[in-house]
């Protein structure tokens, strides 16, 4: 875990109860994560993906497949990703599972359907029915029963904001204060 801000939670595997998750906190296979309202994490797994969970959302971290590929189960909400080595992360939703192939992207899990934005790169989005290579620019939707298909989106980095925001900080020293003060500042 290198960010939580907000009511971040983890279920360790084989366990009942919710724990508050920790900075630097290390999981593993079959932990489950889950952000609350106003809240948000970011992940960095063992193979160089980065993930940023938003409020509302909740993972399940599987198994390392063959070829170090990181197996990851979204069952709500939204998941913004970042990995520039081929082939090393899988986001499984309920409607279609996305095969990370060197991207930057986002994956949004509603009720009846999974939304995949590529804005880097390029995914293979896969369900029982079909499957559909969406690259640079494109966004796919798949639902329940139905094959991903392409749909237009008007501005793909606006679903992806809150993932890209954080909130500036500023810092001075008591001598930069004195230095304001002197220059009339």
């Amino acid at each position: 875990m290198v960010s939580a801000q907000g009511n971040v939670e983890v279920r360790r595997a084989g366990q009942a109860q919710w724990q508050p998750a920790h900075l630097n906190d290390l999981y593993c296979a079959g932990d489950r994560i889950q952000v609350g309202e106003r809240s948000r994490a970011d992940l960095a797994l063992a193979n160089q993906p980065i993930l940023r969970l938003d409020q509302n959302s909740t993972i399940t971290l599987g198994e390392i497949k063959e070829q170090r590929t990181a197996l990851v189960e979204l069952l709500n909400g939204a998941l913004y990703f970042f990995s520039r080595q081929p082939r090393n992360l899988e986001v499984q939703t309920p409607f279609v599972n996305a095969g990370v192939e060197g991207t930057e992207g986002f994956v949004l899990v509603e009720a009846t359907r999974t939304l995949v934005s590529i804005f880097e790169g390029r995914v293979l989005a896969s369900n029982q029915v079909g499957m559909l290579t969406v690259v640079s620019g494109q966004t796919a939707i798949a639902e329940q029963g139905r094959a991903a298909t392409l749909t237009v989106t008007v501005r793909p980095d606006d679903a992806v904001a809150w993932a890209l925001y954080y909130l500036p900080t500023l810092y001075f020293r008591p001598h930069d204060v004195e230095l304001l003060d002197a220059c009339g500042g």
